[in-house]
This record gives structure tokens, C-alpha cells and sequence, in this order.
């Protein structure tokens, strides 16, 4: 996992030399699930190179998780810090998000104890310095998981507000995500905004059984994730069930009786992440499919609950400062060999996550070729995009172990690509958001050579990727196209005939606006000025002493 090269697998796919291209500003046309992870991924390559910023990150969000959760966890003893630490990094939940390579996801889940302490500190009256500051450590972060992950951290921290009636610190926070989500927002509206959700998608990305507790035992011990192929190994054991449903019910139990917290802390992440199991376990019975189905098609943002399962990170929270508290109450009545099991619980329930994922995380690089194809395009000052073959969302390279992974192509280059937005689940297929998609789509099912269709769609160059099922025939069908390139499994092909023509643009004027104003927010929590200052400002003292 840490050794060189690229972790390739699902959703983590990192690039050498990453443009701050069309998929970083959301300008591609596609939903902007990147925007704003993507930016922070590029930026860091370009510090330290893709692939040691691709570990930087996931290790970086699983440390801070393990940090916020220990520093939450209101106990004294080291050993119940590293237990409360240790369970919020060590489950399911993140096995699941680990294993389909959702790096941003594990981001956003980080910064939960983080926002969770700023909510500590208002009710608590804490010095304001310090809320600002986890408010921050909190905020940045969770923006990074995308819209699923904002929903997490509302149902993370407003119910105590609103239980302990911190009206102005609820309209505050609220204020601080939408100026963070602003550039996703921006990106959304942009693209038109309307999304036609494939409503199939709901049953497939619902929760499932993982466990032979069923589909709601296997949600209360942090699992029930639709892939699968992301569920850990063992868990469809009684034993190994047994053990986990009694450690999750024992934390739950000690986080509840606890007197450390005040009754709205305590009560306030419970309604939470009772709230998350309710939406997670929805999809899986009929009738909560039936209406998630219907509040998607008239409400189609709604969609961000479709993977319910995400929204189990509260509960996690919640169970991993229980197992603190737990272990915090056994360190004088228990011997040390009790301590160190209940401390090491969940490594022992959970034994597959060690050496990344039991092997699983294996490091690749990339083929020469890509850096050779990248080039040709990246300098053509030309605009136009470019459409990736086999007509395929996710890829299976020899080289990279036959793993699945999105097509690396929308992040290699500077113009905007088009690819399949399609996600095949199962064996059912379920329709993606992307218009551009759909038309290229239609060109390439027509009959003889679709390269005048997509000219007049404004693409300049084809990308097929030989090695690949699907790639036979195809390069034939493109008659009248220019070869500019073939290179080991990489053929690319330039289009001819009319069809828009227009330069690059630049990063252009929405994505401005949205990172302006997320900068402005950051600014704002961290170097919000006094009141005596806000006096002297509003009154003009400042002003008149400058004149003087």
C-alpha cells in the first residue's frame, strides 16, 4: 500500500502529473461528485507527485478520524482514547469505503469528531478560539466527502444544537457549509441543474445483509455496504456477527448511561445516528423503497441518500466515544488483559484490515504511453473534448491486476472527456446524469462512422484503450479520423470535418465565484474579528485615524 506508484481500485484513481482540468472545475458536464476533492488531489500532486499525494490523503484522513475520535471521546486514561480512536478507524464502514477506493468519502468521514468538538464546545461555552478552530479542522473537510457527507455531518450535529437551543451557533454552522459546498453548488446549477436520477439505482446501491444477522443487525455493526465484494471477510459467521452485534450494543449502551456529556450531547448524536440507520436500512423493505423512489423523481438532490449506508457515519461516531467510555470504566474495576481486549476489540472482530485490506491494496504504474498520449493532447491549444472507448465506465488493466477502477482518462487530460456514465451493478445497469454522455452515446450507436456526429458535438479527438473488452472493430468505424497516435494499448485518433473549433477556455468565472467565497468563509471562522474591532470598524475610528 505504501510502497511506489498508484493505488488503483474503484473510485481512487490518481494520475501522474494531473491537469487542473474540466472534471476539477466541474465544467465537464457530469454531476461535479470531484468538486471540490478533486482540486485539493491535483493541488498536492503538483507539490509532491500523484502518488505520494494519494497516500498522504488517505493516510492523512484515516489519522485525522482516529485523532478527532480520540480527542473527542470525553475520558482521561490513554487506553480508552486509543480504544474510542482505534473503533472509529477500525470497522466496516471504513473496510467498505477502503475497499471501493472512496478516499473523499473517508475524508469527509475524518472531520465528524472534529465538527462533533465544536458542537462540545458551544454547549459547553468553551473559549471561542477553540470552536473556530475544530469548527474548521471539522468544515474543510467534510465538504471534501461531497453532498452525502455534509447530510452526515448535519445529522451529526444539529440535533444536540437544537436540543440545547444554540439558535445563532445552528444558523452559523449552516451558514459556514453553505459557503464551503458553495463551488459543488455552483457546479451543480451550471449544468442546468435538473437530474434525472435512474430510480432502479435506489434498490441496487440499497443496504444489504452482510451478516447472518439480517439486513438491520448487519447496519448496527457498521456493514450492510451494497458491494458485495466490499463486505469483510468473516463477517458471515455467527461467531465473528455475535461479537461484533455485542461490542456495537455495549458501546451504544455505555455512550447512553454515561453522565460525562450533558443530556443534549448525549442525546443529540444518538437522534443522529438513529436518524442514519433509519435512512440506511430504508431502501432495503419495500415500502421505504417505494418512497425514497418518489421523493427522488420530485426531489432529485435526494438522491444523495441512494448509498444509505454512508449515512451510518454518525453512528459510528457514536459507537466508537462509547467504546472510550466503556473501556474508561473498565481500567480500574478490570484487570489489564480485559482492558487490552476490550482496547483491541475491534482489530480482533475485524483481523482483515490489516496490511491493506489483507493484501488487496497493491501499488501499479501507469504504462509509459499514457504520459506519451497525454502530452499530444494537453498541448493542443485546440478546443473540443475527447471521448474515451471501449464505451465503458470502469476499466480492468492487466497491469494493474485486473482490478475495476474508473476510466483514469477524465483526470488525465485538461479538456473535458466524455465517457460513460452508465454504473453496472450487479447485472443491472443503471442510467448516469450526464447529457453529454447521452448525445455521445447516440453518435456512437448510429450506423457507419460516427466521427461527423460527434464533430458537431464538439469532440476533437477519440481515445481507444486496445486492451480493453470491447476495443475490437473500433478504430475501423472512424474512417475519415486522423491517427495521431498508437502506442501499446493507447490508439488516438483526431477528428476531421466541421464542428466547433474554439480555443481552451480557462478555469472560468463559476468556479471563481465558488472558491472565492469558500476562501472568504474560511478567512471569516478563523480571523473573525472582535467585537471591540467590529465597533471600530462599523463606527469608522480606523478611518479617521488613518487621515490623521
Amino acid at each position: 500500500m505504501l510502497g511506489p506508484g498508484y493505488l488503483l481500485r474503484y473510485d481512487l484513481v490518481f494520475v501522474p502529473d494531473p491537469p487542473f482540468g474540466a472534471m476539477v472545475w466541474g465544467s465537464d458536464g457530469a454531476l461535479p461528485r470531484a468538486v471540490p476533492s478533486e482540486l485539493l488531489a491535483v493541488g498536492l500532486s503538483r507539490l509532491i507527485g500523484a502518488d505520494v499525494a494519494q497516500k498522504v490523503l488517505l493516510a492523512g484522513a484515516l489519522l485525522l478520524a482516529a485523532v478527532g475520535a480520540a480527542r473527542l471521546t470525553p475520558v482521561g486514561h490513554p487506553a480508552a482514547r486509543i480504544a474510542a480512536g482505534l473503533c472509529y478507524v477500525w470497522n466496516p464502514w471504513v473496510y467498505g469505503r477502503l475497499h471501493l477506493g472512496q478516499w473523499a468519502i473517508i475524508a469527509g468521514y475524518a472531520a465528524l469528531p472534529w465538527a462533533y468538538a465544536w458542537v462540545v464546545g458551544v454547549i459547553r461555552a468553551q473559549p471561542a478560539g477553540v470552536g473556530r478552530r475544530a469548527a474548521i479542522a471539522g468544515g474543510l473537510p467534510v465538504v471534501l466527502g461531497g453532498p452525502a457527507l455534509v447530510l452526515a455531518a448535519v445529522l451529526t450535529c444539529a440535533p444536540a444544537l437544537v436540543l440545547a437551543r444554540r439558535w445563532r451557533a445552528l444558523a452559523a454552522g449552516g451558514a459556514t457549509l453553505v459557503g464551503l459546498t458553495l463551488p459543488w453548488q455552483l457546479a451543480f446549477l451550471d449544468r442546468g441543474g435538473a437530474v434525472d436520477l435512474d430510480e432502479r439505482g435506489i434498490a441496487a446501491f440499497a443496504a444489504r445483509a452482510d451478516t447472518p444477522l439480517g439486513v438491520l443487525g448487519s447496519v448496527l455493526t457498521l456493514g450492510g455496504v451494497w458491494n458485495r465484494h466490499a463486505a469483510p471477510v468473516g463477517r458471515d459467521q455467527w461467531p465473528v456477527a455475535l461479537f461484533a452485534l455485542a461490542l456495537a450494543t455495549s458501546a451504544v449502551a455505555a455512550f447512553l448511561l454515561s453522565r460525562r456529556w450533558p443530556p443534549a450531547l448525549r442525546w443529540g448524536l444518538a437522534i443522529g445516528a438513529l436518524l442514519g440507520i433509519v435512512i440506511a436500512v430504508a431502501a432495503a423493505w419495500p415500502p421505504g423503497e417505494r418512497m425514497l423512489v418518489g421523493l427522488v423523481e420530485h426531489v432529485p438532490v435526494a438522491g444523495i441518500v441512494r448509498d444509505g449506508t454512508r449515512m451510518l457515519a454518525p453512528l459510528a461516531l457514536l459507537q466508537a466515544v462509547g467504546l472510550g467510555l466503556l473501556v474508561q470504566s473498565l481500567v480500574t474495576s478490570a484487570g489489564r488483559a480485559a482492558t487490552a481486549i476490550l482496547v483491541l476489540a475491534p482489530v480482533l472482530v475485524l483481523p482483515g484490515m490489516a496490511w491493506g485490506l489483507t493484501g488487496q491494496l497493491d501499488t501499479v504504474r501507469y504504462p509509459p504511453e499514457w504520459a506519451s498520449v497525454r502530452a499530444v493532447v494537453n498541448d493542443d491549444p485546440a478546443g473540443g473534448s475527447l471521448v474515451s472507448l471501449p464505451w465503458s465506465s470502469f476499466r480492468a488493466y492487466r497491469w494493474a491486476g485486473n482490478v475495476p477502477v474508473l476510466d483514469p482518462a477524465p483526470r488525465a487530460f485538461r479538456r473535458p472527456v466524455v465517457g460513460d456514465q452508465d454504473v453496472l451493478v450487479g447485472r443491472e445497469r443503471i442510467r448516469g446524469e450526464s447529457r453529454a454522455a447521452e448525445r455521445v452515446a447516440a453518435a456512437l450507436a448510429g450506423p457507419g462512422d460516427p466521427g461527423p456526429a460527434l464533430r458537431r458535438l464538439d469532440v476533437r479527438y477519440v481515445l481507444i484503450q486496445t486492451d480493453q473488452p470491447g476495443a475490437g472493430g473500433l478504430e475501423g468505424r472512424f474512417i475519415d479520423a486522423d491517427l495521431v497516435r498508437r502506442d501499446g494499448a493507447l490508439t488516438l485518433l483526431r477528428l476531421t470535418g466541421d464542428g466547433p473549433t474554439p480555443a481552451q477556455g480557462g478555469i472560468g468565472t463559476v468556479p471563481v465565484m465558488g472558491y472565492s467565497v469558500l476562501t472568504a468563509t474560511l478567512l471569516i471562522a478563523l480571523l473573525r474579528p472582535t467585537k471591540r474591532l467590529r465597533r471600530m470598524l462599523l463606527s469608522g475610528h480606523l478611518v479617521g485615524r488613518d487621515r490623521q
